[in-house]
């Protein structure tokens, strides 16, 4: 019995409870429930309330990783070819400009203030260091959070072009921030450690194999799981159990070889859909509710209340920036690639939200640069998550009202009885 964490099942339930009753109250207030959800994770979040300790936090870790791999798979099923016939310069100049414009607006924001935004000679930053950072800030600024839009998709349940834009946009900035953060942190790591040596090798050619290693691994995974689909119902257990082993093996794997979790799951989403059809993600869509609610809970739970007086400043700073360059960069791009009028005022709104990708690039940069850089950054990185968490969600469910692609979904499968997850 020893062997058993009942302290871990405790913790579960209550992030269950918490997180829904939580979820409820967003609801009743009109707001997304993964506001509540998050809302929820902060305040039981050791630096908050004494009811959890740090370790077992850190224990839900690995729980965490297979729920965003859940996710990034869902959101992989969401994206169809033949939905995006004619959309693809759309995508192209929108996914370029929303992310080129938050990386420059962020070096372009924070760099006056140099080594102050940072404490000055409190943390031995220099000028030139600021810059550095300010760089590596910039390139973290890229993505959006896949777990956010797939979330209030589905809460939504919406379709339709806005959503289909708004789905590959967002696999396709992860894909480029992960290759220009492998960039940066090279360069911030041989600019702000003195013992080391700025190589392309590392900056460039790692990235770019951890990346088509990640493509290929979902790859084939993607495709194993679309022909072994064929001997089995659209649903059932039968289809959630092989999907979600598939999940887990994809899991293993992206740690095993060091490849993009996100990516990895996205990609074998992907494949599954486009060799075999919607029924690919209708196998976890039961299970989709809960995951987003632990997932949201459990990201909270890592909230560090110590650190707002020192990084206040730099976290605002790094939301303005980063919204402000995603928003007009989108606006701007749409408005190049001639998209839909519908297209171009609400695009921007839907890849404001910053969750998981943003903290998993910020735990590697606590770790490759250490004191004082590192933990800065990710202090840093974690306050500006948690205040764009706080309204860029409701702008975003907004934007797919307004669009008018909310409950689209019921109205196009109501003769199949898809029910509200």
């Amino acid at each position: 019995m020893d062997l058993i964490r009942f302290d871990l099942i405790l913790t579960v339930g209550l992030l269950l409870v918490v997180g829904a009753a939580f979820g409820w109250l967003a609801v009743r207030l009109r707001l997304p429930r993964i506001s509540g959800f998050i809302l929820a994770g902060v305040l039981l979040s050791p630096s908050v309330l004494p009811i959890l300790d740090r370790q077992t936090v850190n224990d839900l870790t690995t729980p965490g990783l297979v729920l965003l791999a859940v996710i990034g798979f869902a959101i992989g099923c969401s994206i169809r070819f033949k939905d995006l016939s004619g959309l693809g310069r759309a995508v192209s100049s929108i996914t370029a400009w929303q992310g080129m414009l938050a990386w420059g607006l962020t070096i372009a924001l924070l760099a006056p203030f140099g080594a102050w935004l940072y404490g000055g000679s409190n943390t031995g930053v220099t000028a030139q260091q600021a810059l550095v950072l300010a760089f590596l800030l910039g390139a973290i600024a890229w993505p959006t959070a896949p777990a956010v839009v797939l979330a209030l998709v589905r809460e939504t349940r919406s379709r339709g072009q806005l959503t289909t834009v708004t789905l590959s946009i967002v696999a396709l900035s992860d894909v480029l921030a992960v290759v220009a953060f492998g960039l940066s942190l090279e360069i911030a790591r041989a600019m702000l450690q003195g013992d080391t040596v700025f190589s392309w090798a590392t900056a460039v050619g790692v990235p770019t194999i951890k990346l088509l290693g990640a493509l290929g691994f979902g790859s084939v995974l993607g495709a194993g799981l679309a022909i072994g689909s064929r001997i089995m119902p659209a649903r059932g257990t039968l289809r959630m159990a092989a999907t979600l082993g598939a999940i887990l093996l994809c899991v293993w794997g992206a740690n095993a070889f060091g490849f993009s979790l996100i990516l990895s799951t996205m990609t074998m989403g992907i494949v599954a859909v486009n060799l075999r059809g919607e029924s690919m993600g209708a196998a976890i869509e039961p299970l989709e509710g809960m995951v987003f609610l632990l997932f949201f809970v459990i990201s909270g739970l890592f909230f560090e209340l110590d650190a707002i007086d020192s990084i206040w400043l730099l976290a605002i700073l790094i939301t303005i920036a980063r919204c402000s360059g995603k928003g007009f960069g989108a606006w701007f791009g749409a408005k190049l690639a001639h998209a839909p009028a519908n297209l171009r005022s609400n695009i921007g709104f839907m890849l404001l939200p910053k969750a998981g990708l943003t903290m998993g690039l910020a735990f590697i940069t606590r770790d490759t640069l250490g004191e004082p850089f590192g933990s800065l950054l990710f202090n840093a990185l974690l306050l500006s998550t948690l205040i764009n968490m706080a309204f860029t969600p409701p702008l975003a469910k907004w934007a797919l009202s307004r669009s008018g692609e909310t409950g689209a979904m019921d109205r196009t499968e109501g003769h199949k009885g898809t029910s509200n997850p």
